[in-house]
């Protein structure tokens, strides 16, 4: 038997007994992340809150990154109510909450923590017109974190999109930052973050994108020669449980879980910029001939002129995700969606 066919029998063996393990005293939470990562960190808590208000008799289970299967699998076995919590990027719910890649878009949320930190809890727009998106897939959405500024990985400094031209940037799977990196003038190169080490060691890709703490945990600064911030967004991670199992707890139950998240959202916030800053100084320290670039103002601009050729992608990629008889609303509902999060960063500023 193959490693490869050993963990699918082990991921199948976990899935069936997530449906007949008792239900009344143990909840289930999948990341798409590990420990140590920023969704374990509000995992950890999150299950530490729940254990303390209940005295011990409701315990959470956290799945890590693969054990369930894919992001998209997670996200599936929580609208299905196998499991109870999920956290995942707001990327991977493309395909169950198309309008959630609103938070994809760069320079969308831009730069500045208490900002972006006070839009993604407590948005109208999100928390009133987005969130009903999730209800209609069995998902309620419960709050989003920022896990730090998204930096660019790369063999050179890339101040332009001229400097993009001919560079090959692995990127996540999904439509909006695909399509983000060929405004800039890449080569967007889609990729599983478990190939993205060889590939940039073998040069079959020249750059990516992600936060500090992760690019550091992956090792990825050993294989790159420059870091560069761009103030473009952050990489924001969203939290949801089984909507009809929700609204079937006790009403002391249902208080428990939000005041378990608060406290989990709270650690993860703290977590990541210390996690961040932390990881900075690691690499640093670890390679001190890599080179940090910080994008100027004006040099920001042009790619944030850019990215608003991207909204229209925004309103397509939602569009088609519905039938015929609902693409026309449905391109209208995405575009009130991004000018309602826009306000709500105007007003959070």
């Amino acid at each position: 038997m193959t490693n490869f066919t050993r963990k699918l029998l082990s991921s199948a063996v976990l899935i069936a007994g997530l449906a007949t393990a008792a239900a009344a005293d143990t909840w289930k939470f999948a990341s798409e992340e590990d420990k140590g990562d920023v969704q374990d960190i509000f995992a950890q808590a999150f299950a530490d809150s729940i254990k303390e208000q209940s005295d011990g008799d409701i315990k959470v289970r956290i799945y890590y990154y693969g054990q369930l299967g894919t992001e998209n699998d997670i996200v599936e076995l929580t609208s299905k109510g196998t499991v109870q919590f999920v956290s995942v990027g707001t990327g991977h719910l493309g395909s169950y909450v198309p309008e959630a890649q609103v938070l994809d878009l760069p320079y969308v949320l831009g730069g500045d923590t208490d900002v972006i930190r006070k839009v993604l809890t407590t948005s109208p727009t999100i928390y009133e017109g987005l969130s009903e998106k999730f209800e209609k897939v069995n998902l309620k959405l419960l709050t989003m974190i920022s896990e730090g500024e998204m930096a660019w990985g790369a063999n050179k400094p890339i101040r332009s999109p001229e400097d993009f031209d001919g560079q090959k940037i692995r990127t996540f799977t999904s439509t909006i930052p695909v399509e983000t990196y060929k405004a800039f003038g890449a080569n967007p190169t889609p990729l599983s973050w478990g190939e993205v080490y060889g590939a940039l060691q073998l040069k079959t890709v020249d750059g990516m994108v992600n936060p500090v703490y992760f690019i550091y945990n992956a090792k990825w600064h050993e294989v790159q020669d420059y870091l560069i911030f761009p103030g473009q967004q952050p990489y924001v991670g969203t939290v949801s449980t089984n909507s009809e199992w929700f609204s079937g707890l006790p009403a002391e139950q249902q208080e428990m879980v939000r005041t378990a998240i608060a406290a989990a959202e709270q650690a993860a916030h703290d977590y990541q910029i210390s996690i961040n800053a932390e990881n900075m100084e690691k690499i640093k320290a670890e390679r001190p001939d890599l080179e940090v670039v910080v994008l100027t103002e004006e040099e920001r601009a042009v790619f944030e002129e850019l990215s608003t050729t991207l909204h229209e992608t925004f309103y397509t990629v939602v569009e088609n995700a519905y039938g015929d008889a609902e693409k026309a609303s449905a391109r209208d509902g995405a575009k009130a969606i991004l000018e309602g999060v826009l306000a709500d960063v105007a007003a959070a500023n």
